[in-house]
């Protein structure tokens, strides 16, 4: 993985882990971020429309753009049924999740070159995400929640969310290869606003809501959601999607940094091993993947 594809993803995993805390923070979370796909849409539309005067997009990548917009639209629904249980663990489990599903599909189906210490790399971020799940109860007994959320609906479901993620991270990898990432993007959350917005109708008082409590913070997010993807799209120009991905992944350590100095979060052993599993991993794919 090039230092330029690791930069970028660097960058786009802490915007992400920022605009992640202004979705914690929001009253209505599916609300809230419905409103987020939708201000981004008006937000980066004049930058979509000089892409596309610039640089005119491939006629067939707009195929790729239709199938990405709809698996968004799953995405985001299957996001609403998560927060239906509890969303502090099936969020990291589908996130966590989604790395092996990407490899496993980057192998059999776009035939990506991947290092053996590329794929330890994966293993080590994958399990440096369950580590940061960990937990300590009075008394100095272990508990590890997701291993009870698996056995449940709420597993199940957690890690379909992560198949979903693998499934638009591939199709948006083979779609900037024919559209410039602005553009695709812009088109794609076009396509799934549209989708989402059918089971929104009947949400409006709780979307007003939101609006009138956090508008800026709806703006933020929005200028966050975008340019995270959009430059984690110019990495996957530059590396394998199965390397992009997991690295992807340091917004998970990045957010709990931010859970601790922000929300006063504990930070236990467990998250300091977490960490340092992750970051092993990240520099393994980039230094020997």
């Amino acid at each position: 993985m090039s230092g330029v594809a690791l930069a970028l993803v660097v960058v786009a995993s802490s915007i992400h882990a920022g605009w992640n805390l202004l979705t914690k923070r929001a009253t209505n979370r599916l609300a809230f971020l419905w409103l987020v796909l939708g201000a981004g849409l008006l937000l980066y539309a004049p930058a979509a429309a000089a892409v596309a005067l610039r640089d005119p997009p491939v006629a067939r990548g707009f195929l790729f753009v239709c199938v990405s917009g709809m698996v968004h639209a799953a995405y985001y629904y299957s996001l609403s049924r998560m927060y239906r249980y509890d969303f502090s663990l099936t969020y990291p489990t589908a996130r966590g999740s989604s790395p092996v599903w990407v490899t496993v599909f980057s192998l059999l189906l776009l035939r990506e070159p991947l290092t053996g210490w590329g794929l330890a790399g994966i293993g080590l971020v994958v399990a440096g995400i369950a580590a940061l799940q960990i937990q300590v109860v009075p008394g100095g007994a272990v508990r590890w929640p997701v291993a009870e959320v698996l056995r449940g609906p709420a597993g199940r479901l957690a890690l379909t969310t992560g198949a979903v993620i693998a499934c638009y991270s591939l199709v948006d990898k083979a779609g900037v290869a024919l559209i410039n990432p602005v553009l695709y993007i812009w088109c794609s959350h076009l396509v799934a606003f549209t989708f989402w917005s059918l089971s929104m109708r009947r949400r409006w008082d709780a979307v007003e809501a939101e609006l009138r409590q956090g508008r800026k913070a709806v703006l933020a997010a929005a200028a966050g959601q975008n340019l995270a993807y959009i430059l984690v799209l110019f990495a996957m120009r530059l590396a394998p999607v199965a390397y992009v991905v997991p690295a992807r992944e340091m917004s998970t350590l990045i957010g709990a940094v931010f859970g601790v100095c922000l929300l006063r979060e504990p930070f236990p052993a467990s998250k300091l091993g977490g960490a340092l599993l992750i970051v092993s991993g990240v520099v393994l794919i980039a230094l020997l993947g």
